[in-house]
């Protein structure tokens, strides 16, 4: 798998302004970015702070500090009602207006978003995909299209509470398709973070009093009457206090969160949004958090001189590889994929060629990594900078063992990558060994510089008392090839045609690009593993499981930014 190095940089709260090439121009408004086309993460405007009443002039909240958690779960209850099970409700064909993110605070630290009404194609997929497992429709009780588990969620929540609530009434006249949420910096020195919820509603009357009755319920009202409401192009914005409801709200008019460039940027990399989507900033993150060092003993600004990183150097490695992180979940009717991108300028496009999955088609486990070897030697000097005296120990190993790093470990991982596994012979019941499992790793790198380097593994451990006269390793015109016995190795060797098979390409998004893959087929283990469980499974639970086909994970370096995948497949 590629992993990272980490830079020092800038602070993060802006673009990577050291890195190669001229500043980019500030992105377009909020919906005219055309479709693919990423957003340069500058400076903007509407990234600063909203103005927050300070801490020590707000009016006290009617609920107490202690109540905050139990408030969080009302909202939460308050958002479900829109949204539980809303994936399903497919009346309308296809959104569109006003989003939470263009009613949410600009200097927002974390957003998560819940479509209730996708593309007309998300629904469907998402509908048949689930269907596909039994136990499904055996716990939701789900059909067919049209149910609407909203109404199913408003029922039967009044009727574990007592709420006089029905969603015909209450609910259905003001309900929108799209919440969404966001934590916000604290009001003042110390705090604790903010958070609003965005609720889309026709009425907003209605919403505010179904909102009130729902959060009243069992209670003496308090919890209800504590919360700030205010009213944006569409949404019922709802917070802690009415103070911090109204400052929300009237910053939404000069600027919102569709107006922060690291927000938009991570966003038009990431693409479909899918069914529900999330965004965080990392730099603010951790500057949100960084109190939290000093119970490990790392001091804001300190020189490190006690082996651990500073506040200062752990920051510069969030801004260079965390800057932000956006999530989607979307599917198709063949699979369920939580998609992702990650900004940060110590990410680096490799060379072209993509990960070679030349093993047999039948292969239980997969990994694959392109250009390991390189992306280790162009990674190398700024991993070891966030390392405290790391230069100074990789100075020890290399005068004990005789390596040079990068170079050797660069020779092991190669240009190109394979370790895969062969379950044919998978046996629960033969606990020695492998459990009948083969294992092996295949590795395109430089002939030459690979058999010196064994030579001097091969020296050092005779010098140490432990030969490896015995290890099942060949050597080949191009690399060479480590598996748990000769016959495996040959198999490896003659290679296969999983790459071009429709399980993995399904399963593994953009599979001639990817640069890292990890494939697991369950088709192999599935009859193993059934057997295994006798009578302990029922009709529902053997079907789902047999529905389930494979997993894969797939990422592709660019410049600027990786692009990840994780998709669940069925059969």
């Amino acid at each position: 798998m590629v992993y990272p190095g980490s830079p020092t940089g800038p602070d993060g709260q802006g673009p990577d302004e050291q890195g190669p090439g001229p500043v980019p121009p500030p992105p377009p408004p909020s919906g005219q970015v055309p479709a693919g086309e990423p957003v340069a993460s500058v400076p903007d405007p509407g990234t600063r702070p909203l103005p927050y009443p300070d801490a020590g002039d707000a009016e006290p909240a009617i609920v107490p500090r202690k109540r905050r958690g139990l408030l969080a779960g009302g909202i939460a209850a308050a958002v479900l009602v829109a949204g539980s099970g809303g994936v399903f409700a497919w009346q309308a064909l296809d959104g569109g207006g006003t989003q939470p993110h263009d009613v949410l605070p600009s200097d927002a630290v974390g957003y998560v978003r819940l479509d209730l009404d996708p593309s007309a194609g998300q629904k469907i997929e998402a509908f048949r995909f689930l269907q596909n497992f039994p136990l499904f429709t055996e716990a939701t009780g789900i059909t067919d299209e049209d149910v609407d588990l909203r109404e199913r969620f408003v029922d039967e929540l009044a009727a574990a509470t007592g709420c006089d609530i029905d969603f015909a009434r209450d609910v259905e006249p003001w309900v929108g398709e799209r919440i969404g949420a966001a934590m916000t910096p604290p009001s003042g020195d110390g705090g604790e973070p903010g958070y609003v919820v965005a609720l889309q509603a026709g009425d907003e009357d209605a919403a505010t009093e179904a909102i009130d009755r729902i959060l009243g319920c069992g209670s003496d009202g308090g919890e209800a009457e504590g919360l700030g409401r205010a009213y944006v192009d569409g949404y019922l914005l709802v917070t802690d206090t009415q103070e911090n409801a109204d400052a929300y709200a009237g910053a939404a008019a000069d600027s919102s969160l569709a107006d922060n460039a690291e927000f938009t940027e991570a966003m038009d990399l990431l693409g479909e949004q899918g069914i529900a989507s999330a965004w965080l900033s990392g730099g603010a993150m951790f500057d949100l958090f960084d109190g939290s060092a000093s119970s490990f003993g790392i001091g804001a600004g300190s020189s490190a001189d006690d082996g651990m990183p500073s506040v200062d150097d752990l920051r510069d490695v969030v801004d260079q590889t965390y800057r932000s992180v956006a999530l989607s979940v979307r599917f198709d009717d063949r699979y369920a994929e939580l998609a992702g991108v990650v900004t940060g300028s110590a990410y680096r496009a490799l060379s072209g060629g993509g990960v070679d999955a030349s093993v047999p088609d039948d292969t239980a486990l997969f990994i694959g990594q392109h250009d390991a070897g390189q992306y280790l030697r162009d990674t190398w000097d700024t991993s070891l900078e966030s390392v405290p005296d790391g230069a100074e120990m990789l100075a020890e190993l290399e005068a004990q063992t005789g390596f040079t790093l990068p170079d050797d470990l660069a020779t092991v991982l190669g240009d190109d990558l394979v370790v895969a596994a062969d379950a044919s012979g998978f046996d629960l019941d033969d606990p020695d060994g492998l459990f009948g499992v083969e294992i092996g790793a295949r590795v395109v790198t430089d002939p030459d510089a690979f058999a010196d380097l064994w030579d001097r593994v091969q020296g050092l451990a005779s010098d140490a008392g432990a030969p490896l006269d015995g290890l099942p390793l060949q050597t080949t015109d191009d690399g060479y090839v480590l598996a748990t016995s000769d016959a495996y190795a040959g198999v490896l060797l003659d290679g296969g045609g999983l790459g071009d098979s429709d399980a993995y390409r399904t399963a593994v998004a953009d599979a001639d690009n990817a640069d890292s893959v990890l494939y697991l087929n369950a088709d192999t283990v599935t009859e193993q593993l059934l057997s295994a469980a006798g009578d302990d499974l029922g009709d529902a639970e053997r079907q789902s499981i047999e529905a389930l086909q494979a997993l894969g994970i797939a990422l592709h370096l660019e410049d600027g930014h990786l692009e990840l995948s994780l998709r669940v497949t069925t059969g």
